[in-house]
């Protein structure tokens, strides 16, 4: 996701995961980044419900933030027990909770508000992968511009700005492991879903290259023990959010947390 980084708030690493406290005691807001991702995704959101008198923090999850040689040496066992360790870590210091997904984070955010759930106010997650797309000429011209384009743009700004693994030569190949794990990832988070009792915010856009518009579909019918709500957007990819609709983003996740 597009975001601004504000300088005098983030240390110096990139990648490092974030901590904003608010004096006024309201409550926390996790975020918790993807496959491949970065908690730098986060930043303006963070500033947002930060702004509202909230406490933010951002999780790098392990073999996040690194080598690529960490990274698939990673499995969804390690990234679920980062986020479930980091949410008891901050269950000592406040009561209400609110948790905030991108894509593989919104899977572990989904498991970690079933295991918490007397802490757990809110559930926001964007971009859920619970199907993804099989094939896309977006998808394919997404890729090309990546690869291959030398002109900068914003959407080309924010895939690189929220990669958190250092690519390598190799790195497509030895993926595979790591995409397994997703896998799993998904089905054990599928089957927890009429288990989650906190209200659930989930975002899609019809737009994006790898995550289904399915998606909403098995949230919807999954999600049979709470209030859900949706938001749905036309013109986002994956990772990159035009203004007017990362807007939208900005705006239903403080309103789901001054619910």
């Amino acid at each position: 996701m597009k975001s601004q980084r504000n300088k005098t708030e983030f240390t110096p690493d990139h990648h490092a995961p974030s901590f904003i406290e608010s004096p006024m005691g309201k409550g926390l807001v996790i975020f918790i980044h993807g496959f491949m991702g970065s908690p730098r995704q986060f930043d303006r959101l963070l500033e947002a419900v930060h702004s509202e008198g909230y406490s933010a923090a951002s999780l790098l999850l392990p073999g996040h933030g690194g080598s690529s040689k960490d990274f698939v040496s990673s499995t969804f066992i390690h990234w679920q027990s980062h986020v479930n360790h980091e949410v008891e870590r901050f269950i000592r210091d406040y009561k209400n909770i609110w948790l905030v997904g991108h894509s593989m984070g919104g899977l572990l955010a989904i498991n970690a508000a079933i295991r918490y759930s007397s802490h757990i106010r809110g559930l926001f997650t964007i971009a859920t992968p619970f199907k993804l797309v099989t094939f896309s000429i977006r998808a394919t011209k997404v890729l090309m511009n990546l690869l291959f384009s030398r002109k900068s743009s914003p959407m080309k700004t924010a895939y690189f700005a929220g990669c958190g693994v250092n690519p390598s030569s190799s790195l497509f190949w030895h993926a595979l492991r790591p995409v397994g794990e997703l896998k799993k990832l998904t089905n054990f988070t599928k089957d927890n879903l009429p288990n989650v009792r906190a209200p659930v915010t989930a975002v899609f856009s019809a737009s994006d290259e790898l995550t289904s518009i399915g998606s909403l579909d098995v949230l919807m019918t999954g999600l049979t023990g709470t209030v859900f709500d949706q938001v749905l957007l036309s013109d986002s990819l994956h990772v990159y959010y035009p203004e007017h609709e990362f807007a939208r983003i900005e705006q239903a996740l403080v309103s789901m947390v001054l619910a």
